[in-house]
C-alpha cells in the first residue's frame, strides 16, 4: 500500500489551474474594454474625463431613487412584519408603504406624459406634497413650464406654488 506523502503531480496540476483561472477571472472583471496599460510608444497617457452627460445624470437619478426607495420600503415592511411592534407603528408603516407605491405610479405616470410634450427626458420626485422636476432641455419656455406644472397638478393633485422644474 502507498502513503500519502503531499501532493503529487495531479494535486499541483489540479492547483495550478484554479489559480490561473481565478486569474483570468479577476483580469476578465477588472480590465474594461479597449484598456491598454502604456501605449506603443511606452509613454503615459493622461486622459480628462469629460463632465457627465445628461443621460448620465437621469440614469445614475432613477437608480438612486428606486434605491433609496426600496430601502426606506424594506424598513417599512420590517416593521408591519414584526411580531413585537405596535399596531400603531405597523399602520404607520403600512401607509407609508401605500404611499411610496402611488408616488411610484404617480411618478411614471407624469414622466410619460412630460416624455409626450416632446421632452427628451425628465425625472419626477413627489414628496411630502411638493414636486421636484428635473427636465433636459435647451431652454425652457414659460409655457412648457406651464404645461409641466399643469399635468402635475392633474395628475398629482399638487398646488402649483409647491412645483419646482429644473432644466438639464
Amino acid at each position: 500500500m502507498r502513503k500519502f506523502n503531499g501532493f503529487g503531480k495531479r494535486q499541483v496540476t489540479l492547483a495550478a489551474l484554479v489559480l490561473l483561472i481565478g486569474a483570468a477571472g479577476y483580469i476578465n472583471l477588472t480590465h474594461t474594454p479597449g484598456e491598454d496599460a502604456l501605449p506603443a510608444s511606452g509613454e503615459a497617457v493622461i486622459e480628462e474625463t469629460p463632465p457627465p452627460a445628461a443621460d448620465d445624470y437621469f440614469t445614475a437619478s432613477r437608480l438612486e431613487r428606486e434605491r433609496s426607495r426600496s430601502a426606506a420600503m424594506d424598513i417599512c415592511k420590517e416593521v408591519v412584519n414584526n411580531p413585537q411592534g405596535t399596531s400603531d407603528a405597523k399602520a404607520n408603516a403600512q401607509n407609508d408603504l401605500a404611499a411610496f407605491a402611488k408616488a411610484i405610479e404617480t411618478e411614471a405616470v407624469l414622466e410619460g406624459l412630460i416624455k409626450a410634450k416632446g421632452f427628451d427626458d425628465v425625472i419626477v420626485y413627489l414628496a411630502d406634497g411638493n414636486a421636484n422636476v428635473v427636465v433636459k432641455t435647451i431652454g425652457l419656455t414659460p409655457a412648457q413650464a406651464a404645461q409641466i406644472k399643469d399635468l402635475i397638478v392633474e395628475n398629482a393633485k399638487i398646488k402649483a406654488d409647491k412645483i419646482k422644474i429644473v432644466e438639464v
